[in-house]
């Protein structure tokens, strides 16, 4: 019987002692010291739960003690012998405190004394671990006298740290989730400032279109130079065969960048994508408008579309740092780096908006088919 209880002591004092490491660990010297001190009152024996145990406490003759039980137990142990010699060397412990292993010294003997004998056989049984505790708690906590709120400190600590487990617990789960909300908020918002920032670019365009329309209508008053019919028709061949040319080498990046940005749109716009897809979404559609830019930028445009051409350009470099802003974003979560990603993307939107309806318009003319002039013969 009272082998099984000292098995079931020492089973209880391992679990206790994982808990008071993490305590102390974590930087909870009270919880641990009353969880390793519960282990040393179970299991008297337990080396490392002493040794633990002098870590977090505050009074150099209770760790001396402590200490001092670690030799008791373990002569060889380098641990303690520095720790009392770190102690001796800073004058910590008075000439008294040296017999304060004496009582521990005694102990055994006296629980030794006290057991019972086990019939015939003269075989003496363990100590009881209610007399080892009694004493171990004597020792340290000389000047305290125990009482009920002192024996059930313990449990109450233990309760105590189960709540505060319970509250970490959740909050760790919570955050995850939080954060999750918050990526799909701030994407949400950025595709609707982009969206709302393109339409806004988009009448601004129309109009200036249109006043542009009105203001290039000649008037009677503007002399009129006649070009030859037949020059003129080959210069315009010339000028158009240039402009098929460039505009047919663009169609290859242009359209490995629709495709791209219809990925990331399909890979941002999922419910419950995390962070770390967007991101990486992000830094595959940079690479792609980056290796688009290099092959674009390669490319002579002809007169009528270089203008065109330069704002492209810089539509696809605004692009790059929006880009840029977005994966920090991912990477630190701060709204600044959201903001200036949304308005670098609408910049970006508005210059490349004008290129293409420049691409376009030369395109529609270059498709009405015009009848050349009859020549003299």
């Amino acid at each position: 019987m009272v082998r099984t209880e000292i098995k079931a002591n020492q089973r209880e004092a391992a679990q206790l002692f994982v808990r008071g490491v993490a305590a102390a660990r974590g930087g909870q010297r009270r919880l641990a010291a009353v969880l390793l001190a519960r282990v040393v009152q179970l299991d008297p024996q337990h080396e490392m739960g002493w040794l633990w145990l002098s870590g977090v406490l505050d009074d150099p003759k209770e760790i001396a003690f402590c200490l001092r039980s670690v030799l008791a137990i373990n002569p060889q142990n380098e641990r303690a012998r520095r720790g009392l010699a770190w102690l001796e060397s800073r004058q910590l412990l008075r000439d008294g405190d040296a017999d304060i292993t004496a009582p521990f010294a005694r102990a055994a003997p006296n629980v030794a004394e006290e057991s019972v004998s086990n019939g015939s056989d003269g075989a003496v049984a363990a100590p009881s671990p209610s007399l080892w505790r009694t004493r171990l708690i004597g020792f340290l906590f000389p000047a305290r006298e125990p009482s009920r709120d002192h024996t059930d400190s313990w449990w109450v600590g233990w309760r105590l740290s189960r709540q505060e487990m319970s509250r970490a617990r959740v909050l760790l789960w919570s955050m995850p989730i939080l954060l999750l909300a918050l990526t799909l908020a701030l994407n949400y918002a950025l595709r609707t400032a982009v969206e709302r920032n393109q339409a806004l670019v988009q009448a601004e365009l129309t109009q200036r279109a249109i006043a542009a329309g009105e203001e290039a209508a000649p008037t009677p008053e503007e002399p009129v130079v006649a070009v030859p019919a037949l020059l003129e028709t080959t210069l315009a061949e010339e000028r158009n065969a240039a402009t098929l040319a460039y505009l047919s080498r663009l169609e290859a990046p242009r359209a490995r960048l629709r495709g791209a940005i219809e990925s990331y749109r399909n890979a941002t716009s999922r419910p419950g994508g995390s962070s770390i897809i967007h991101a990486t979404s992000a830094q595959r559609l940079r690479d792609e408008i980056e290796q688009a830019y290099a092959v674009i930028a390669a490319v002579q445009p002809p007169d009528a579309l270089a203008e065109a051409h330069a704002l492209y350009l810089q539509g696809l470099e605004l692009e790059l740092t929006a880009l840029d802003h977005m994966l920090a974003f991912y990477s630190s979560f701060r709204a600044e780096d959201a903001n200036r990603a949304a308005l670098a993307m609408a910049e970006a939107a508005r210059r490349i908006d004008q290129a293409r309806q420049a691409f376009d318009r030369q395109q529609a003319e270059l498709s009405v088919e015009t009848p050349l002039p009859h020549s003299a013969r």
